[in-house]
């Protein structure tokens, strides 16, 4: 486990200037309407408000005005990508899913810890409270909901809590998830590219 979580915030760290242990990555989910329309819509409404609650979270955290520029973030999002339920009800939709990671000198002046990471939390259920998530409906795993948003990684930061654990224990078994954070990951970077099949594996 170890050497994973090792990898996880070598990678988080790979595409920017500002040390890894900063960065942050969200994973975002929804799979039934809301009042702000069907999931695609649901998480481009989300898109400005998580942006927002990460701003805020941060100042309070650094003891700045919360009118701070956001100039000191930067937040670097997956497209949309449509995926298939993974366990709960056989009937329930397709999910709309993304990635969010997020860095910048603003961040990289805070260091990680369990009680900041617990406060993001805090807010992000909150969010989701705002877009009509009722958890209480879905304590039932794999449940369909109207948003869904798990704080994935904070570099290397280690929490085991029962309502957060860092890196989300889940993570690499998910390719809905690693799929959008890898895409977040090379947004506004060098893309990887396979190579011609002549050199590629052997049928």
């Amino acid at each position: 486990m170890t050497y994973v979580c090792a990898s996880l915030a070598d990678q988080l760290g790979a595409s920017t200037p500002y040390p890894a242990h900063n960065t942050l990555a969200v994973a975002l989910g929804a799979n039934l309407p809301s009042a702000f329309g069907p999931p695609t819509a649901t998480l481009r409404a989300v898109r400005p408000e998580l942006e927002k609650v990460i701003h805020v979270w941060l100042a309070a955290s650094l003891g700045e005005a919360l009118d701070a520029s956001r100039a000191g973030l930067r937040c670097r999002w997956s497209p949309l990508f449509e995926t298939d339920p993974v366990g709960g009800p056989t009937e329930q939709p397709a999910y709309i899913n993304a990635a969010l990671v997020v860095d910048g000198p603003q961040l990289a002046a805070m260091q990680p810890c369990e009680a900041a990471a617990l406060l993001l939390l805090e807010k992000l259920l909150a969010l989701e409270k705002r877009f009509g998530r009722d958890r209480q409906e879905s304590l039932r795993r794999w449940q369909p909901r109207t948003l869904d948003l798990d704080l994935l990684a904070w570099g290397g930061l280690h929490v085991q809590r029962e309502a957060l654990t860092l890196p989300h224990p889940r993570l690499i078994e998910r390719s809905f998830v690693v799929v959008p954070l890898a895409a977040a990951l090379s947004a506004g970077g060098e893309m990887t590219r396979r190579i011609p099949p002549d050199l590629d594996w052997p049928e």
